[in-house]
Formats: structure tokens, sequence, C-alpha cells
């Protein structure tokens, strides 16, 4: 099944240490992240993981296809206070196997 990394970021002034409605939808939304991937057939590999005090967040997941990741990040509302980015994510030999196919490097 194929792999994605969600990448979440938002402001110091978003955070729900700093901001109560975030705080507010950040309880009540967590609890709810496992019923939504099990809705949506999505399998947590990594995560979600907070990244420190960087105001950021990184989960890796398995799901069918990446409208899937994009409906639970909907669904869940990480968008109405975070900047989300998903990116798909394979291992390493088969990008390895990929670059068969690459046509000649550019620069030597």
């Amino acid at each position: 099944m194929p792999q994605y990394v969600i990448r979440i970021t938002h402001p110091p002034d978003q955070c729900p240490t700093a901001n109560a409605k975030t705080r507010k939808m950040l309880l009540e939304g967590a609890t709810a992240f496992p019923q939504l991937a099990q809705k949506l057939k999505i399998k947590f590999i990594a995560g979600p993981l907070i990244l420190g005090m960087e105001h950021d967040g990184i989960a890796v997941v398995e799901a069918d296809s990446v409208e899937t990741v994009h409906e639970f990040i909907l669904q869940s509302g990480l968008m109405q206070w975070n900047s989300v980015r998903v990116s798909w994510a394979r291992g390493m030999q088969e990008a390895v196997e990929e670059m068969k196919r690459v046509p000649p490097p550019l620069y030597s």
C-alpha cells in the first residue's frame, strides 16, 4: 500500500499552547484521529509526532491514495490552523530501481 508523509506547521500564535481555540480543536480532534483513520482505512506507520518546540509535526501513513490522505486532513480540520504538506514516500530500494529508468546524468 502506498505510504505518505504528512508534515504540518503552524505559526506560534496558532499553537495550541498559546491559542485557546486551537487547543480545544487539538484536544477534541486528537482523540478522534484513530476513528477517522479507521473510517478512511488509513494506517499510521509513525506518529503523529510533534517536533520539539518547532511548531511542526509529522506522520507517516499508509493509504489507498493521496486523495484519502487529503480527506483525512480535511475532515480532521488540521488545515484550519496548520499548513499541511503531503508527500508520497517509497523505500530506498524502489528509488534505486527507479534510477535505472532515469536519463543519463546532466552533470559529470
